[in-house]
Protein backbone atom coordinates (compact mmCIF):
# COMPACT_ATOMS: atom_id res chain seq x y z
CA UNK A 1 0.00 0.00 0.00
CA UNK A 2 0.50 2.80 0.57
CA UNK A 3 0.77 7.59 -2.49
CA UNK A 4 6.73 13.07 -6.32
CA UNK A 5 8.45 14.78 -9.87
CA UNK A 6 11.36 16.09 -11.61
CA UNK A 7 12.48 13.27 -14.11
CA UNK A 8 15.05 15.04 -16.22
CA UNK A 9 16.90 15.93 -13.17
CA UNK A 10 17.09 12.19 -12.66
CA UNK A 11 20.23 10.17 -13.43
CA UNK A 12 18.20 8.10 -16.47
CA UNK A 13 17.91 9.21 -19.60
CA UNK A 14 14.75 11.05 -20.25
CA UNK A 15 14.27 9.18 -23.85
CA UNK A 16 14.80 5.82 -22.20
CA UNK A 17 13.18 3.13 -24.41
CA UNK A 18 10.41 1.48 -22.82
CA UNK A 19 9.69 -1.96 -22.35
CA UNK A 20 6.80 -4.65 -23.12
CA UNK A 21 5.05 -7.00 -21.30
CA UNK A 22 3.63 -9.70 -23.13
CA UNK A 23 2.25 -12.94 -22.54
CA UNK A 24 -1.27 -14.63 -22.29
CA UNK A 25 -3.89 -15.38 -19.29
CA UNK A 26 -5.10 -19.09 -18.75
CA UNK A 27 -6.81 -21.20 -16.05
CA UNK A 28 -5.52 -24.13 -14.17
CA UNK A 29 -6.56 -26.57 -17.11
CA UNK A 30 -4.18 -24.60 -19.49
CA UNK A 31 -7.55 -23.19 -21.03
CA UNK A 32 -7.26 -18.77 -22.17
CA UNK A 33 -9.56 -16.66 -19.78
CA UNK A 34 -10.52 -13.81 -22.70
CA UNK A 35 -11.95 -11.12 -20.58
CA UNK A 36 -9.23 -10.92 -17.49
CA UNK A 37 -7.67 -7.62 -16.14
CA UNK A 38 -4.11 -7.43 -16.67
CA UNK A 39 -2.53 -4.54 -15.01
CA UNK A 40 0.46 -2.79 -13.52
CA UNK A 41 -0.17 -2.03 -10.21
CA UNK A 42 -0.76 1.25 -8.95
CA UNK A 43 -0.81 2.42 -12.38
CA UNK A 44 -3.16 3.39 -15.20
CA UNK A 45 -1.60 0.71 -17.17
CA UNK A 46 -3.27 -2.21 -18.18
CA UNK A 47 -5.77 -4.10 -20.37
CA UNK A 48 -8.06 -7.12 -20.96
CA UNK A 49 -7.00 -10.40 -22.19
CA UNK A 50 -7.78 -11.65 -26.01
CA UNK A 51 -10.37 -14.42 -26.64
CA UNK A 52 -7.06 -16.70 -26.74
CA UNK A 53 -6.13 -15.13 -23.50
CA UNK A 54 -3.30 -13.00 -25.22
CA UNK A 55 -1.78 -10.06 -23.45
CA UNK A 56 0.09 -7.08 -24.72
CA UNK A 57 1.37 -4.35 -22.22
CA UNK A 58 3.80 -1.44 -23.69
CA UNK A 59 5.25 2.10 -23.12
CA UNK A 60 6.30 0.82 -19.51
CA UNK A 61 9.47 2.86 -17.94
CA UNK A 62 12.40 1.33 -17.05
CA UNK A 63 12.09 0.02 -13.54
CA UNK A 64 10.32 -2.43 -10.71
CA UNK A 65 6.66 -3.36 -11.47
CA UNK A 66 4.39 -5.56 -10.06
CA UNK A 67 2.08 -7.09 -13.16
CA UNK A 68 -0.91 -8.56 -11.96
CA UNK A 69 -3.55 -11.06 -13.61
CA UNK A 70 -7.58 -10.60 -12.01
CA UNK A 71 -10.74 -12.11 -12.96
CA UNK A 72 -13.91 -12.54 -10.98
CA UNK A 73 -13.87 -16.13 -9.64
CA UNK A 74 -10.09 -16.47 -9.53
CA UNK A 75 -7.60 -15.54 -6.94
CA UNK A 76 -5.23 -13.06 -8.70
CA UNK A 77 -2.06 -13.82 -9.50
CA UNK A 78 1.06 -10.91 -9.15
CA UNK A 79 4.65 -11.20 -10.67
CA UNK A 80 7.20 -8.92 -9.12
CA UNK A 81 9.23 -7.90 -12.31
CA UNK A 82 12.26 -5.65 -12.82
CA UNK A 83 12.43 -3.90 -16.62
CA UNK A 84 15.19 -2.57 -18.00
CA UNK A 85 15.17 -0.09 -21.34
CA UNK A 86 13.72 -1.68 -24.22
CA UNK A 87 12.98 -4.91 -22.50
CA UNK A 88 10.17 -7.46 -24.02
CA UNK A 89 8.99 -10.01 -21.94
CA UNK A 90 7.25 -12.52 -21.82
CA UNK A 91 5.04 -13.44 -18.48
CA UNK A 92 2.39 -16.54 -18.51
CA UNK A 93 -0.49 -15.51 -16.27
CA UNK A 94 -2.39 -18.99 -14.46
CA UNK A 95 -5.02 -18.14 -12.50
CA UNK A 96 -6.85 -20.53 -9.88
CA UNK A 97 -10.36 -20.56 -9.46
CA UNK A 98 -11.36 -19.08 -5.64
CA UNK A 99 -12.82 -21.21 -2.92
CA UNK A 100 -15.05 -18.77 -2.47
CA UNK A 101 -18.68 -18.76 -3.70
CA UNK A 102 -19.91 -15.14 -4.81
CA UNK A 103 -22.88 -14.19 -3.32
CA UNK A 104 -24.05 -16.69 -0.61
CA UNK A 105 -21.86 -15.01 2.21
CA UNK A 106 -22.79 -11.42 1.14
CA UNK A 107 -26.73 -12.11 1.72
CA UNK A 108 -25.58 -13.32 4.75
CA UNK A 109 -23.32 -10.69 5.73
CA UNK A 110 -25.90 -8.31 5.19
CA UNK A 111 -28.68 -9.49 7.59
CA UNK A 112 -25.54 -9.68 10.30
CA UNK A 113 -25.99 -5.90 12.18
CA UNK A 114 -22.57 -5.63 12.78
CA UNK A 115 -21.29 -5.98 9.06
CA UNK A 116 -21.96 -1.97 8.82
CA UNK A 117 -19.62 -0.80 11.36
CA UNK A 118 -17.20 -3.37 10.19
CA UNK A 119 -17.62 -2.07 7.11
CA UNK A 120 -17.02 1.92 8.17
CA UNK A 121 -13.76 -0.13 10.13
CA UNK A 122 -12.34 -1.51 7.25
CA UNK A 123 -13.15 1.95 5.04
CA UNK A 124 -11.25 4.43 7.29
CA UNK A 125 -8.44 1.79 7.34
CA UNK A 126 -8.25 1.04 3.91
CA UNK A 127 -9.63 4.40 2.27
CA UNK A 128 -8.62 6.84 5.02
CA UNK A 129 -9.93 9.42 6.91
CA UNK A 130 -8.83 12.86 5.23
CA UNK A 131 -10.42 14.98 3.11
CA UNK A 132 -10.44 12.97 -0.56
CA UNK A 133 -11.85 9.91 2.10
CA UNK A 134 -14.57 11.89 2.58
CA UNK A 135 -15.44 11.91 -1.27
CA UNK A 136 -14.01 8.23 -1.98
CA UNK A 137 -16.48 5.22 -2.00
CA UNK A 138 -16.28 1.79 -1.83
CA UNK A 139 -19.14 0.76 -5.21
CA UNK A 140 -19.52 -2.67 -4.32
CA UNK A 141 -19.13 -3.71 -0.39
CA UNK A 142 -21.24 -6.47 -0.95
CA UNK A 143 -18.46 -8.75 -2.06
CA UNK A 144 -16.58 -8.01 1.57
CA UNK A 145 -16.45 -10.66 4.25
CA UNK A 146 -15.21 -9.56 7.59
CA UNK A 147 -14.22 -11.81 10.76
CA UNK A 148 -12.78 -10.53 14.03
CA UNK A 149 -10.47 -11.54 16.71
CA UNK A 150 -9.16 -10.64 19.65
CA UNK A 151 -10.17 -6.78 18.45
CA UNK A 152 -8.96 -7.29 14.96
CA UNK A 153 -10.47 -7.07 12.04
CA UNK A 154 -9.92 -9.53 8.97
CA UNK A 155 -11.43 -8.78 5.80
CA UNK A 156 -11.80 -10.88 2.78
CA UNK A 157 -13.37 -9.63 -0.84
CA UNK A 158 -14.63 -12.17 -3.07
CA UNK A 159 -14.50 -10.19 -6.25
CA UNK A 160 -11.81 -6.60 -6.96
CA UNK A 161 -12.96 -4.01 -4.96
CA UNK A 162 -14.43 -1.06 -7.11
CA UNK A 163 -13.62 2.18 -5.48
CA UNK A 164 -14.89 6.10 -6.80
CA UNK A 165 -12.49 8.81 -5.60
CA UNK A 166 -14.66 11.73 -6.79
CA UNK A 167 -11.79 14.05 -4.61
CA UNK A 168 -9.05 13.71 -7.25
CA UNK A 169 -11.65 11.56 -10.27
CA UNK A 170 -10.02 8.04 -9.91
CA UNK A 171 -12.07 5.34 -10.52
CA UNK A 172 -9.70 2.49 -8.93
CA UNK A 173 -10.22 -1.29 -9.22
CA UNK A 174 -8.63 -2.85 -6.28
CA UNK A 175 -7.61 -7.04 -6.25
CA UNK A 176 -7.28 -7.36 -2.05
CA UNK A 177 -4.99 -10.20 -0.87
CA UNK A 178 -4.50 -9.41 2.61
CA UNK A 179 -5.99 -7.61 5.27
CA UNK A 180 -5.84 -7.00 9.13
CA UNK A 181 -6.60 -4.46 11.58
CA UNK A 182 -5.85 -3.80 15.72
CA UNK A 183 -6.21 -0.92 17.89
CA UNK A 184 -2.12 -0.41 17.56
CA UNK A 185 -1.26 -1.81 13.51
CA UNK A 186 -2.82 -2.35 9.83
CA UNK A 187 -1.14 -4.98 7.58
CA UNK A 188 -2.73 -5.13 4.02
CA UNK A 189 -1.58 -5.80 0.75
CA UNK A 190 -3.39 -5.14 -2.43
CA UNK A 191 -3.31 -4.20 -5.73
CA UNK A 192 -5.13 -1.13 -7.70
CA UNK A 193 -5.18 -0.44 -11.03
CA UNK A 194 -6.05 3.64 -12.13
CA UNK A 195 -8.83 4.58 -14.29
CA UNK A 196 -9.27 8.55 -14.87
CA UNK A 197 -13.02 9.87 -14.59
CA UNK A 198 -14.25 11.90 -17.21
CA UNK A 199 -14.69 15.40 -15.81
CA UNK A 200 -18.48 17.06 -16.04
CA UNK A 201 -16.82 20.57 -16.37
CA UNK A 202 -13.62 22.45 -16.76
CA UNK A 203 -14.24 23.38 -13.77
CA UNK A 204 -14.29 20.13 -12.49
CA UNK A 205 -11.25 19.45 -14.18
CA UNK A 206 -9.10 22.25 -12.97
CA UNK A 207 -10.51 21.18 -9.16
CA UNK A 208 -9.26 17.43 -10.14
CA UNK A 209 -6.20 18.93 -11.32
CA UNK A 210 -5.18 20.93 -7.88
CA UNK A 211 -5.91 18.01 -6.08
CA UNK A 212 -3.71 15.10 -7.57
CA UNK A 213 -1.16 18.07 -7.21
CA UNK A 214 -1.38 18.13 -3.78
CA UNK A 215 -1.82 14.60 -3.08
CA UNK A 216 1.36 13.93 -4.67
CA UNK A 217 3.58 16.64 -2.86
CA UNK A 218 4.88 15.54 0.23
CA UNK A 219 4.12 11.51 -0.55
CA UNK A 220 6.36 8.87 -0.08
CA UNK A 221 7.03 8.83 -4.05
CA UNK A 222 7.75 12.58 -4.28
CA UNK A 223 10.26 12.39 -1.25
CA UNK A 224 12.03 9.49 -3.01
CA UNK A 225 12.10 11.15 -6.46
CA UNK A 226 13.40 14.52 -4.70
CA UNK A 227 16.44 12.48 -2.79
CA UNK A 228 17.47 10.66 -5.97
CA UNK A 229 17.29 14.28 -8.23
CA UNK A 230 19.45 16.34 -4.79
CA UNK A 231 16.25 18.71 -4.55
CA UNK A 232 15.08 17.73 -0.93
CA UNK A 233 15.04 21.27 0.70
CA UNK A 234 14.35 23.23 -2.82
CA UNK A 235 11.14 20.64 -2.56
CA UNK A 236 10.12 21.83 1.08
CA UNK A 237 11.05 18.13 2.51
CA UNK A 238 13.51 18.40 5.82
CA UNK A 239 15.51 15.36 7.10
CA UNK A 240 16.50 14.28 10.78
CA UNK A 241 18.31 10.80 11.38
CA UNK A 242 18.08 9.30 14.98
CA UNK A 243 19.49 5.72 15.66
CA UNK A 244 19.24 4.07 19.09
CA UNK A 245 22.32 4.72 20.96
CA UNK A 246 24.10 1.76 23.36
CA UNK A 247 21.60 3.19 26.22
CA UNK A 248 18.45 2.97 24.75
CA UNK A 249 18.43 6.73 23.91
CA UNK A 250 17.65 8.00 20.01
CA UNK A 251 19.43 11.27 19.45
CA UNK A 252 18.62 13.22 16.25
CA UNK A 253 21.55 14.44 14.02
CA UNK A 254 20.28 16.40 10.75
CA UNK A 255 21.11 13.72 7.83
CA UNK A 256 23.08 14.89 4.71
CA UNK A 257 20.87 13.98 1.76
CA UNK A 258 23.98 12.83 0.12
CA UNK A 259 24.57 10.28 2.00
CA UNK A 260 20.96 8.84 1.91
CA UNK A 261 21.19 8.06 -1.49
CA UNK A 262 23.40 6.68 -3.80
CA UNK A 263 22.16 6.49 -7.47
CA UNK A 264 23.42 4.53 -10.29
CA UNK A 265 24.24 5.59 -13.90
CA UNK A 266 20.68 3.84 -14.88
CA UNK A 267 18.80 5.76 -12.56
CA UNK A 268 18.51 3.04 -10.09
CA UNK A 269 19.15 4.18 -6.78
CA UNK A 270 19.99 2.95 -2.76
CA UNK A 271 18.45 4.38 -0.40
CA UNK A 272 20.32 3.93 3.18
CA UNK A 273 18.78 4.50 6.34
CA UNK A 274 19.77 2.88 9.58
CA UNK A 275 17.45 3.83 12.28
CA UNK A 276 14.67 5.93 11.72
CA UNK A 277 14.53 8.87 9.36
CA UNK A 278 12.19 11.68 10.53
CA UNK A 279 10.91 13.27 7.33
CA UNK A 280 9.26 17.24 7.67
CA UNK A 281 7.31 18.64 4.64
CA UNK A 282 7.07 22.40 4.48
CA UNK A 283 4.82 22.75 0.59
CA UNK A 284 1.48 21.44 2.63
CA UNK A 285 0.41 22.03 6.07
CA UNK A 286 -1.22 18.78 8.38
CA UNK A 287 -4.97 18.09 8.01
CA UNK A 288 -7.18 19.07 10.29
CA UNK A 289 -8.52 15.24 9.84
CA UNK A 290 -5.18 13.91 11.20
CA UNK A 291 -5.50 15.27 14.62
CA UNK A 292 -8.80 13.29 15.00
CA UNK A 293 -7.53 9.66 13.31
CA UNK A 294 -6.31 6.95 15.14
CA UNK A 295 -3.24 7.87 14.19
CA UNK A 296 -2.19 10.98 16.01
CA UNK A 297 -0.64 10.72 19.37
CA UNK A 298 0.07 13.91 20.10
CA UNK A 299 -1.98 16.33 22.86
CA UNK A 300 -2.85 19.22 20.72
CA UNK A 301 -5.59 20.72 18.94
CA UNK A 302 -4.77 22.54 16.12
CA UNK A 303 -2.52 21.22 12.71
CA UNK A 304 0.96 22.00 12.57
CA UNK A 305 1.74 24.37 9.18
CA UNK A 306 4.41 21.56 8.48
CA UNK A 307 3.66 18.04 7.67
CA UNK A 308 6.04 15.30 9.97
CA UNK A 309 6.49 11.55 9.27
CA UNK A 310 8.98 8.79 9.78
CA UNK A 311 10.56 6.18 7.51
CA UNK A 312 12.17 2.92 8.13
CA UNK A 313 13.92 0.92 5.81
CA UNK A 314 14.23 -2.70 6.21
CA UNK A 315 17.96 -4.13 6.41
CA UNK A 316 19.27 -0.57 6.46
CA UNK A 317 18.93 -0.03 2.76
CA UNK A 318 16.72 -0.60 -0.30
CA UNK A 319 16.36 -0.55 -3.71
CA UNK A 320 14.57 2.21 -5.55
CA UNK A 321 13.78 2.76 -9.26
CA UNK A 322 14.05 5.40 -11.61
CA UNK A 323 10.76 6.66 -10.80
CA UNK A 324 11.03 6.41 -7.22
CA UNK A 325 9.45 3.29 -6.52
CA UNK A 326 11.07 0.58 -3.91
CA UNK A 327 11.65 -2.48 -5.74
CA UNK A 328 10.20 -4.57 -3.08
CA UNK A 329 7.37 -2.78 -1.98
CA UNK A 330 7.73 -4.30 1.42
CA UNK A 331 11.55 -2.64 2.55
CA UNK A 332 10.08 0.83 2.69
CA UNK A 333 7.41 1.80 5.48
CA UNK A 334 6.40 5.12 7.15
CA UNK A 335 4.70 6.58 10.30
CA UNK A 336 2.61 9.74 11.01
CA UNK A 337 1.42 11.84 8.68
CA UNK A 338 2.26 9.33 5.28
CA UNK A 339 1.01 6.71 7.43
CA UNK A 340 -2.28 8.93 7.74
CA UNK A 341 -2.66 8.98 3.81
CA UNK A 342 -4.38 5.69 1.88
CA UNK A 343 -5.98 4.92 -0.78
CA UNK A 344 -8.04 8.32 -1.40
CA UNK A 345 -4.59 10.07 -1.29
CA UNK A 346 -3.18 8.20 -4.15
CA UNK A 347 -2.21 8.91 -7.51
CA UNK A 348 -1.08 6.63 -10.06
CA UNK A 349 2.49 5.87 -10.28
CA UNK A 350 3.43 7.70 -13.35
CA UNK A 351 1.80 10.84 -12.35
CA UNK A 352 4.02 14.02 -13.18
CA UNK A 353 3.60 17.26 -11.50
CA UNK A 354 2.29 19.58 -13.99
CA UNK A 355 5.30 22.15 -14.89
CA UNK A 356 4.72 25.73 -13.03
Amino acid sequence: MRALVLFALLAVPALAQPAVLLGTVRDADGAPLPGASVYLSGTARGTSSQPDGAYRLTGIPPGAVRLVGSMVGFTPEVHELRLGPGDTLTVALTLAPTTQALGAVAVEARRDGRWAERLERFRRTLIGESENADSTRILNPEVLDFRTSWGSLMAEARAPLVIENRALGYRLTYDLHAFEASATSVRYDGDERFEALVPASDAEAERWAAARARAFRGSLRHLLQSLMAGATEADGFGLDLAREDTYGAWPVVRANPDWLIEVDADGWATLHVRGRLDVTYSGEPEEAAYLRSDWFREPRRRPDPVQRSSVFVDGSRARIDPQGTPEDPFAVSVSGHLAFERLADLVPAEYVLPAD
